[in-house]
């Protein structure tokens, strides 16, 4: 091989490293911002998040509501539709969970990993969650927090762009951020008090286990001064808006997204 030839190929290498990194740095910046994991770590306030909500543990939804009326604290719930709990005979249940003060968000409509999905089925797992909520409550609620299944955004179809295909995705629908979690331990209670800082966001289910050890849990974070409040308020948000009109899912919309 020429000394020339040597030259070019030793260049050509070196251009490649130089993208691969800039692109690899620039998914982890894209990443770093959209994804929130925890709150701010110099205020005294946790977020306390349940995901799934079965139609099947309505009875925890109601319990975690009472909880949260008996300790003064507020919660984040993320359903999902295909659970069945998010139909009108449930309207009552999910309008106390607004009027104790807590907050909703989206866990989609199927638990699959968003990752998996085109993106007009992103769009549709999203759109059709909110299609079912506003049906739901009977009104319009500007739902601002996703909670991916598996809190992965993942892009298992195009591994090398990423998350990026998918967090632009999301972002082209309508939301800013993803909401993860730092802590999601559910049986030791000393292990989760050790791990609990400030800005930490609770991960929990709608399950009778899940329900039982909050209300062991609780106490203990508000005798450690702990402020429970929903993700918005975590972040400095306002609650979600609401309006008259129900929201319904077109695709036409986000066909050529």
């Amino acid at each position: 091989m020429s000394g020339w030839l040597k030259k070019c190929l030793a260049l050509l290498l070196c251009l490649c490293a130089i993208t691969g990194y800039a692109c690899a740095e620039s998914n982890e910046e894209l990443l770093q911002e959209f994804v929130l994991n925890h709150g701010d770590r110099n205020i005294k306030k946790v977020a306390i998040t349940v995901d799934d909500c079965y139609k099947s543990a309505t009875e925890w939804i109601k319990r975690d509501v009472e909880l949260c009326k008996e300790q003064g604290i507020v919660m984040t719930f993320f359903p999902l539709v295909y659970t069945g709990c998010l139909e009108e005979k449930y309207r009552e249940m999910w309008q106390s969970v607004l009027d104790a003060g807590c907050e909703i968000g989206t866990h989609t409509n199927r638990h699959l990993q968003l990752g998996g999905r085109d993106n007009q089925s992103i769009y549709g797992a999203l759109g059709r969650w909110q299609e079912a909520l506003d049906k739901t409550l009977g009104y319009h609620y500007a739902t601002r927090w996703l909670r991916p299944p598996y809190g992965s955004i993942e892009d298992l179809k195009s591994h090398s762009n990423g998350n990026s295909r998918v967090i632009n995705a999301v972002k082209r629908y309508g939301y800013d951020h993803v909401v993860r979690w730092d802590i999601s331990e559910t049986k030791d209670l000393n292990k989760a008090l050790d791990k609990i800082q400030n800005g930490s966001i609770l991960l929990f289910h709608s399950k009778k286990k899940d329900t039982l050890f909050m209300e062991k849990l609780i106490p203990e974070l508000k005798e450690r001064g702990f402020e429970m409040v929903t993700v918005s308020e975590l972040f400095g948000f306002d609650p979600p808006e609401t309006s008259d009109e129900l929201y319904v899912f077109d695709k036409e919309q986000f066909k050529d997204k």
